[in-house]
């Protein structure tokens, strides 16, 4: 039926042949009818990204604005394709990675600039800036005897690094599986190392 085939004429004759009663009571069944409409309306209860991934907020409470933006728009890209069978989950792996650089360049920036070549600017590092480094020994124990950090700690990151940047290459060129972003997460989040490059 169309709108402009209801016959409203008529619908107003019988609404005037029916006692205040049955008024009343067409009424209430109309406001039950919208009542029901809108709690069916109501969206649900949205959490947070910092129950969604199951981190404490008051541990993040000093990062930076910006990475805690691009952690929950990672977070929030999970959420909206996690339902759709065979996702590319390359938009919220990126968002990730673009939170850890940002926690690079803050925090290991002004400890690399002093050390090796290539940072002369944060704003054009990478995260293989960050990666290249590590991967010679050497300049692990420099940073050590230097006392900045420990080679524990330096070699984690390392670690850390080598697998965000592969997953950070299939998020560029090629595919991000579900299982693929859970290791992401896994690095970032249970393994803390968000946390520990600001602790370094």
């Amino acid at each position: 039926m169309k709108f402009s085939d209801i016959d409203f004429s008529a619908i107003s004759r019988m609404m005037d042949n029916m006692s205040d009663e049955e008024k009343n009571k067409l009424n209430d069944m109309a406001q039950n009818m919208m009542n029901n409409m809108k709690q069916n309306e109501e969206p649900e209860e949205e959490t947070d990204f910092y129950e969604a991934l199951n981190i404490n907020e008051e541990d993040f409470a000093d990062f930076p604005g910006s990475v805690l933006d691009q952690i929950e728009a990672g977070s929030d890209l999970e959420v909206y394709y996690e339902d759709v069978k065979d996702a590319d989950f390359s938009a919220s792996a990126l968002f990730y990675a673009k939170a850890t650089l940002n926690m690079l360049r803050k925090y290991i920036y002004p400890v690399f600039k002093n050390f090796f070549d290539g940072f002369n600017n944060p704003s054009t590092t990478t995260i293989y800036s960050y990666l290249y480094p590590l991967m010679n020994e050497d300049n692990i124990h420099k940073l050590f005897d230097e006392a900045f950090g420990t080679p524990e700690g330096w070699i984690e990151l390392k670690n850390a690094l080598q697998q965000i940047y592969v997953i950070l290459n299939r998020a560029e060129y090629d595919f991000v599986s579900y299982e693929d972003l859970q290791l992401l997460k896994d690095i970032l989040f249970n393994q803390e190392i968000l946390l520990k490059i600001k602790n370094l």
